[in-house]
């Protein structure tokens, strides 16, 4: 009985949660989110999900990113975690590139995570090309009732992308698991982006670690902020290889999309690849672990 009891107000903030998203989702006529006209429609991943950058997609299997699977960030260190924030929402916005795709993102966030790094800033958001109309969000008090929201909002159909931030000790292989089979009934893409940096394994199509890189300054304020700009590691993706780059973040390219920094042209993780990318390899400088 104690353990009921327990889990009971969990559930119940996560059920009156979900109601009110699928109240809010209701009244955007037209943005397209009803389920029945998701999963009868044409198929979500047709048009493959990449970062628009020949130098990195060439790591990534013919058909992209999962379009209906579950892709896990997690930070490099302690202070990272807002830059792997930022690129999960990066992520999201390149799904949208398919004009077919009208579903809105929706991010469950975790109060802890709120309490130390901030509130999601409208502006911010706006700014690296998601759409505040397209864009929600929930928080959550617990790590459980985080799950149980992500996984019935993926497999509810009404969404393009779910991000939420996991606590790295729920984030099990059973955990992950459910969530992938959740965004395959749905249609719909996940992206976890873990508190803390794991080497654990999780059921995710890809696993990112990412790391904080100095931006380039603005061209017309040197004082202001600059683009935004991460060290990205592919540690693991099914079908593909792993890499690693610096890149930064194009939102006035159309579509919006990664752009290298200049002068690293990223490389792989493991021998041989340069010599499968060709002669061109070898003239430019790479990134490489070990």
């Amino acid at each position: 009985m104690p353990a009921v009891a327990r889990v009971l107000p969990e559930r119940e903030e996560a059920q009156a949660l979900i109601a009110r998203l699928r109240e809010h989702l209701a009244r955007q006529g037209d943005a397209g989110v009803r389920p029945s006209l998701v999963r009868r429609g044409a198929r979500r991943d047709s048009v493959p999900w990449t970062l628009g950058l020949p130098d990195l997609d060439r790591f990534l299997p013919g058909e992209g990113l999962a379009g209906t699977g579950l892709h896990d960030i997690s930070p490099a260190a302690y202070g990272d975690f807002p830059a792997a924030c930022g690129f999960a929402l990066a992520l999201a916005v390149r799904r949208l590139t398919d004009l077919r795709e009208k579903r809105p993102v929706l991010w469950c966030r975790l109060e802890t995570e709120q309490r130390e790094y901030g509130h999601v800033f409208g502006h911010g958001v706006a700014a690296i090309g998601l759409p505040r109309s397209r864009f929600l969000t929930l928080i959550l008090k617990r790590p459980v009732a985080l799950l149980w929201t992500l996984e019935e909002a993926l497999k509810s159909g009404c969404l393009s992308v779910v991000l939420g931030d996991v606590a790295v000790h729920t984030a099990d292989l059973t955990a992950t698991r459910r969530l992938a089979l959740a965004g395959q009934a749905g249609s719909s893409a996940g992206i976890i982006v873990l508190t803390r940096n794991s080497s654990d394994s999780t059921a995710s199509f890809s696993r990112w670690c990412i790391a904080t890189s100095r931006s380039p300054p603005a061209a017309s304020d040197l004082r202001a902020p600059g683009i935004p700009a991460w060290q990205v590691a592919l540690a693991r993706i099914r079908g593909g290889r792993p890499g690693s780059w610096t890149l930064n973040w194009q939102k006035d390219h159309a579509p919006s999309r990664f752009t290298l920094v200049p002068g690293l042209s990223g490389g792989a993780l493991h021998p041989g690849a340069a010599e499968e990318a060709g002669s061109r390899a070898a003239t430019q400088p790479a990134l490489r672990a070990g």
